[in-house]
């Protein structure tokens, strides 16, 4: 049987790569932090999801296995060097944490004389396997040559409603049918060879990539944003309330528009698009908390993410995108002392100003018209998060 080792054992790594990995006749080794995860994985040797659009049918994956990046190391490079296949799903903020111990293991597995294998980050960010390969060259354990020699590196792109939930007292994982895993055909180790069963391999993976971060990703953050100055504990709450769920889908039509200008989606695709994005939230079901979806507000600030990417590219192409300026402001109002990003963001504008603070985090100058609007925003929206 085929083997794969995928680190983060969380609700994506087994709701949605898991799922693939297995259904492509993978055996999964999950390589993960958690010691309380590791050991139940070890313990029943399988897991259950259960299917969100199927009154909740049970799906066993099998069969299955953990360690410890942490307390295993040895075992996890072991497990590098003999693998047909490595994903991740740990989070994009988290790939550099990896790097170093994956480096070990493809430096072990290069020396063993094994053949090339294919990486691949399954994470909810803009070539997230770019990033994890630039991480693994700059540990020093291993240079980008040799990198080459063992390994090849396609980014992807994802999407999948995963949810965490509890059933006879023990954690389970909900899945929705509707899933997309995009493949950077070219940068496989053979493009003929498809390791994934289900996933969409292209040469574009870059227009894929951006539908999913500025419509679906861009919706659920403003989602989450508008829910936090409104007191909102769930963003299934926020799509099931009509005049917000309005300022949402604004934004995220902002941003297909902008996709239909720049790739070969019609206006109908996009159109479509948006509005499954707007029900997915709306299943019964299919909820997140407002803490969670809000959670790395300055990475939800970068120039190419989610809010500030369409935005400013609406901006140059003399799109609308006022409801995207508004995105942006919100972002700039999470003050929550459980978010480190959250207490940097507050602490910059602070001490430096809101002005400086966009310039700093998103790239949009100072003094510029497309800032007075992100900031008339701002001080309207404080103004409802400080009387909630």
């Amino acid at each position: 049987m085929k083997k794969a080792a995928h680190f983060g054992a969380g609700n994506i790594g087994r709701g949605f790569i898991g799922d693939l990995l297995h259904d492509s006749g993978y055996e999964i080794v999950f390589l993960d932090v958690s010691d309380e995860l590791t050991a139940k994985l070890n313990e029943d040797g399988r897991y259950e999801l259960y299917r969100i659009d199927h009154n909740y049918e049970e799906k066993v994956i099998k069969p299955v296995s953990a360690l410890s990046t942490i307390k295993q190391a040895d075992d996890c490079i072991r497990e590098i060097v003999d693998a047909d296949i490595i994903t991740t799903s740990v989070w994009a903020n988290n790939l550099p944490k990896i790097a170093p111990l994956l480096a070990k293991g493809l430096k072990a597995r290069l020396e063993a004389g094994r053949p090339r294998v294919n990486v691949l980050a399954c994470e909810n960010a803009m070539f997230g396997t770019d990033i994890l390969k630039k991480a693994m060259a700059d540990s020093g354990i291993i240079t980008t040559e040799q990198l080459d020699k063992i390994a090849g590196f396609p980014n992807t792109a994802v999407d999948r409603v995963v949810l965490g939930g509890e059933k006879n007292g023990r954690p389970i994982v909900n899945i929705a049918d509707y899933n997309e895993l995009a493949v950077e055909e070219t940068k496989l180790v053979d493009p003929e060879d498809k390791p994934i069963a289900g996933a969409h391999y292209t040469d574009n993976l870059q227009k894929f990539l951006e539908r999913k971060l500025y419509v679906i990703n861009c919706g659920h953050a403003y989602a989450g944003y508008l829910g936090y100055i409104h007191g909102f504990d769930s963003v299934y709450d926020v799509f099931m309330t009509p005049e917000l769920v309005a300022e949402v889908k604004e934004a995220m039509l902002e941003s297909a528009k902008l996709i239909e200008a720049k790739y070969d989606f019609t206006a109908e695709e996009m159109t479509e698009y948006v509005e499954f994005g707007i029900k997915r939230y709306q299943t019964k079901g299919v909820d997140y908390p407002v803490t969670m979806v809000t959670r790395s507000p300055i990475r939800k600030l970068g120039a190419t993410d989610r809010m500030v990417g369409p935005c400013t590219q609406c901006e140059e192409r003399g799109l609308p995108n006022e409801g995207l300026v508004k995105g942006i402001a919100l972002i700039l109002l999470l003050d929550r002392t459980d978010d480190a990003e959250a207490v940097e963001l507050q602490k910059t504008i602070a001490s430096e100003g809101v002005e400086n603070a966009i310039e700093r985090y998103s790239g949009i100058k100072k003094g510029s018209e497309l800032q007075a609007r992100i900031l008339r925003y701002y001080n309207e929206l404080k103004t409802i998060r400080d009387q909630r």
